[in-house]
């Protein structure tokens, strides 16, 4: 996988993180405001399966203003909040206030990623184990409608990420 752009737009913070650290990716835009596109609707164009592009779930544990964690998990998979609790051995965890997103991570709703939080914020991130089936993986480039797609070990490894079971089914 080369480093390429597929538009001519400025470069995200998160993709100069990943410049720095040599990690080779693919950049995709998609035109979610005139287009209603979505990311599934990217990955049936881009003709990846749909399990390998990850949302970013910011939670909050054990009602600790400073215990913040970040899960990765496919678009298409739900979260157990009491199963991930369980696995991260807190009390309990449940999702960070949307409102506040900006003020905890540093990204709108949309456009958190696990390599800024983790790099900026110090955030640990925790992967679905399932997403070892997937050689290419896609998280947001930190901007509402853009994405990076690279191989998941490279972001495992950047993040200093751990896999865990985030729900049953």
């Amino acid at each position: 996988m080369a480093k390429k752009k597929s538009t001519k737009e400025k470069k995200t913070n998160d993709e100069r993180i990943l410049d720095q650290h040599h990690i080779e990716y693919e950049e995709v835009s998609f035109d979610w405001i005139n287009n209603g596109a979505d990311a599934l609707a990217e990955a049936k164009e881009q003709g990846v399966p749909a399990e390998s592009i990850l949302k970013t779930i910011v939670m909050q544990a054990n009602d600790d203003a400073k215990d913040y964690v970040v899960v990765c998990l496919s678009l298409i998979h739900e979260i157990d909040l009491k199963l991930v609790a369980h696995e991260l051995g807190k009390k309990q965890v449940h999702l960070a206030d949307n409102k506040n997103l900006i003020n905890i991570t540093g990204y709108v709703h949309g456009a958190n990623t696990p390599i800024g939080i983790n790099i900026r914020k110090g955030f640990p991130v925790y992967f679905d184990e399932r997403i070892k089936n997937f050689d290419d993986i896609s998280v947001s480039a930190g901007k509402v409608g853009r994405s990076v797609r690279l191989k998941r070990d490279d972001l495992v490894s950047l993040v200093s990420g751990k896999y865990i079971k985030v729900s049953e089914n």
